[in-house]
């Protein structure tokens, strides 16, 4: 089933904070193919400062992102977050909407004051982050079982 040729109806969006275990399936489906399941999960997924978004098309789940708490050495900003785990189901890819979960997530640090929002990008979706107005910084690096990354960073 593909979308990509299908009128999609915005008010069949919705995004919303969700829980870091409903994030799973499709941290699964994107992240983790061919991995078990137990590979999902990251260890701040249940931290009162950490943050899981939704995006429910049609009231199905089909992208997920996660925000944490979390200070990188190539930035000096007091506060600073992590985007973790953001996918969205293959399916669903092409439609925006991954840059409107993206977005929300922006829009919600910036109200809680965040000075900066970085991640690890995978080289495939670096493209995607910069269209979105992130930066690389560093060099690529590898990590082991999932691949090569750039730093990428937005100061909010």
């Amino acid at each position: 089933m593909s979308l990509k040729f299908e009128a999609i109806n915005n008010s069949e969006i919705k995004i919303k904070q969700i829980k870091g275990l409903d994030t799973i399936p499709v941290r699964h489906a994107v992240l983790r193919k061919g991995k078990p399941i137990e590979a999902c999960p990251i260890p701040q997924d249940d931290l009162e400062s950490t943050f899981h978004f939704g995006l429910f098309y049609q009231n199905k789940l089909v992208g997920v992102c996660t925000f944490v708490i979390d200070q990188s050495h190539y930035f000096n900003d007091a506060k600073q977050y992590r985007l973790r785990a953001m996918g969205v189901l293959d399916n669903y890819q092409g439609l925006n909407f991954g840059k409107q979960l993206l977005n929300h997530g922006v829009v919600f640090l910036k109200e809680k004051n965040i000075g900066r929002l970085w991640f690890n990008a995978r080289i495939n979706a670096v493209n995607f982050y910069k269209n979105n107005g992130f930066e690389t910084i560093g060099n690529i690096f590898d990590i082991p079982n999932v691949g090569d990354h750039y730093v990428m960073h937005k100061k909010l």
